[in-house]
């Protein structure tokens, strides 16, 4: 079993870059198509499966299995094409709270076809900003440790590791 590493980061005003993608918030008739790319942007082999793993993740995700969905901050980018370049899906764990409380990421993936082109950057940066005038201030996220790709997007972005207490307080 891959160790996941908790990072968060203090949410704030995001500077948009020129060149970014506008992506625009997902929606429920987008599913067919996001737990088909979900299954791709892990399994680039897979063009046609039965995507049971993908539905069943995505759609416990939908139904607030990991918090509450953030529907403003989920975002999709799609291509010339049409068709979904990338995701975001966060939502939010109330802990003790009355106001938002802390938003997560539940996915943020890409098609294999459009990595390393600045699209799950575009994603976090839009997301951070909706995330900014909802008024949340911190965002959380769990990687896998081997993703070396992830990590160095979340740490080029001012996400820290969490570190979790042991012991009594």
């Amino acid at each position: 079993m891959v160790p996941l590493i908790s990072l968060a980061a203090l949410v704030g005003p995001q500077e948009h870059k020129p060149d970014a993608r506008i992506p625009r918030p997902l929606d429920a008739s987008d599913l067919p198509e996001l737990k088909d790319l979900y299954l791709r942007a892990y399994d680039p082999e897979k063009e046609h499966s039965d995507g049971f793993h993908s539905v069943d993740r995505i759609g416990t995700i939908f139904d607030g299995a990991h918090g509450t969905p953030i529907p403003e901050a989920s975002l999709l980018t799609v291509g010339p094409d049409g068709r979904i370049t990338g995701a975001i899906i966060i939502t939010d764990r109330h802990v003790g709270s009355s106001g938002p409380g802390t938003a997560f990421i539940a996915e943020l993936f890409t098609h294999p076809d459009h990595r390393r082109q600045g699209v799950a950057e575009d994603l976090l940066r839009h997301a951070m900003h909706v995330l900014h005038t909802l008024g949340h201030n911190i965002l959380a996220v769990s990687v896998h440790s081997g993703n070396a790709a992830a990590m160095a997007l979340y740490l080029s972005r001012d996400f820290r590791r969490l570190n979790h207490r042991t012991g009594n307080d």
